[in-house]
């Protein structure tokens, strides 16, 4: 799986924050990707501070690895809770049915999608953007 540009990581992060039913807390993403959730939020929230090629590679990289189901969000005896990785990928893969806009008119589209793959936009996303 390929890096994702800055603009197309900022639209990403954006979608990945905005999603309720994500497995993982923003803290513990942050955690993943080795930055402070304030940092975070400055960047692909606000948008007050750049998007660094350093940020830029580990965030990608901490996206991947959770899109791919290679880390799994693990709790402690005191109700703590970390982020560990597994030895095997799980992604977490759903079925999909939603409307897309093309060029052609609107199709349907119907499948096993990743649950965390923010990346296909359906009808409703074309609509309000």
């Amino acid at each position: 799986m390929k890096p994702l540009s800055k603009s197309e990581l900022l639209l990403q992060m954006k979608r990945f924050v905005a999603d309720k039913d994500r497995g993982i807390s923003v803290a513990l993403f942050c955690d993943l990707a080795g930055m402070s959730v304030v940092h975070f939020r400055e960047v692909f929230l606000d948008e007050k501070h750049p998007l660094t090629e350093t940020i830029q590679k580990r965030v990608n990289k901490a996206y991947i690895h959770w899109k791919m189901g290679m880390v799994k969000v693990m709790k402690r005896n005191d109700n703590t809770r970390y982020v560990d990785y597994r030895r095997e990928a799980k992604p977490p893969i759903m079925p999909n049915v939603g409307l897309k806009l093309t060029s052609e008119g609107i199709k349907l589209r119907v499948g096993m999608v990743n649950r965390h793959d923010y990346s296909e936009s359906d009808l409703k996303e074309a609509l309000r953007g």
